[in-house]
């Protein structure tokens, strides 16, 4: 915020001739003085403005940024996905292939020995 200088004096003395006692009409325009150094002028709110607008742009921008991080990192995860469960159905496969086999080998023993034994 810009400092500006304010003139108690003459304050003081507008009030005094407006009809306010002297003693007042200085401790007005010192509460006014005091007051000045909070206050905002016009180009105060003109560059908060124009920073909001900025922080409006780089929020947009990054939000623009996410959404596209977003996207490809579910493309990314999609395709991990889909190479597991391709890989773990290939695994399933060769275990299922071999369980079938271990199977089939105990079924012909079994028939081997029932006909051995008779």
């Amino acid at each position: 915020m810009s400092i500006h200088a304010y003139d108690t004096l003459g304050t003081s003395k507008k009030l005094a001739a407006a009809g306010m006692e002297r003693r007042q009409a200085e401790a007005v325009a010192i509460a006014i003085a005091e007051r000045q150094g909070n206050l905002a002028t016009k180009s105060d709110i003109e560059k908060l403005e124009s920073d909001i607008e900025r922080l409006d742009s780089s929020i947009s921008s990054l939000r623009t940024e996410v959404k596209s991080e977003i996207s490809s990192l579910r493309t990314e995860f999609k395709s991990d996905m889909n190479l597991f469960r391709s890989e773990n159905r290939s695994e399933m496969k060769t275990q299922f292939r071999w369980l079938m086999s271990m199977q089939i080998a105990v079924i012909f023993a079994i028939v081997t020995l029932a006909y051995a034994v008779s």
